[in-house]
């Protein structure tokens, strides 16, 4: 997901909404652990995160940290067990539902992780990020239509960025020419590179017959 993405998963919340507040140990611990994070000391996120765990079993957003700090570390299963857990507390999380789905798509349930994507759909504000990666999840599970149809909803949106669409034809592109749709996959690559994505260029070149 790269290293910008870290802070998008990261929960900073007010700990002082409606209902019961953790104990004040548990969020300062809480707190620590979430800064360890994005110095990308994972291994003391884990042990702050799991402390506060420890002290208020049902603090929600220390078993969202912890999981994106497992996930980081490379321990996809873990970071699984912690958003099951933060979705059991809290079933309305859109984003957790999509940081279980990467989750998942890291140990290849790909099944698994589409219906996570399409939970999180419901309800994220970066919308453009889980259709790119449900278009790519859904390549690996063959599903070609369901994937180009992601990657065209990114493509024809007034709000994505053109980075985003870029990546978006780039992958049509990339199906069209493994389903033997050559011209069509060509046309997009080209609008790919037309909008910055150099990548792009090593298809083309491979494939396509520039007029």
């Amino acid at each position: 997901m790269g290293r910008l993405f870290i802070i998008s998963f990261l929960i900073f919340v007010q700990l002082t909404g409606y209902g019961q507040r953790p104990a004040y140990s548990a969020r300062k611990l809480f707190k620590r652990g979430t800064e360890m994070i994005k110095y990308e000391n994972y291994r003391q996120a884990i042990s702050d995160l799991s402390e506060a765990i420890r002290i208020d079993p049902d603090f929600i957003e220390a078993y969202e940290n912890r999981g994106v700090a497992r996930y980081y570390s490379g321990d996809f299963t873990g970071a699984i067990e912690d958003f099951d857990k933060a979705l059991e507390l809290n079933p309305y999380d859109f984003e957790t539902y999509g940081r279980r789905g990467w989750a998942k798509f890291s140990i290849r349930d790909f099944k698994s992780a589409v219906a996570d994507f399409d939970k999180a759909l419901l309800g994220v504000k970066d919308e453009a990020k889980y259709y790119q990666i449900r278009g790519q999840t859904k390549h690996q599970l063959r599903d070609f239509n369901g994937a180009i149809a992601d990657f065209e909803t990114i493509t024809k949106s007034l709000y994505s960025l053109k980075a985003e669409k870029s990546k978006a034809y780039y992958w049509m592109g990339l199906i069209k020419i493994e389903t033997g749709q050559l011209e069509s996959g060509c046309k997009d690559l080209l609008e790919a590179r037309k909008l910055g994505l150099e990548e792009a260029d090593l298809v083309i070149n491979a494939n396509c017959v520039e007029k």
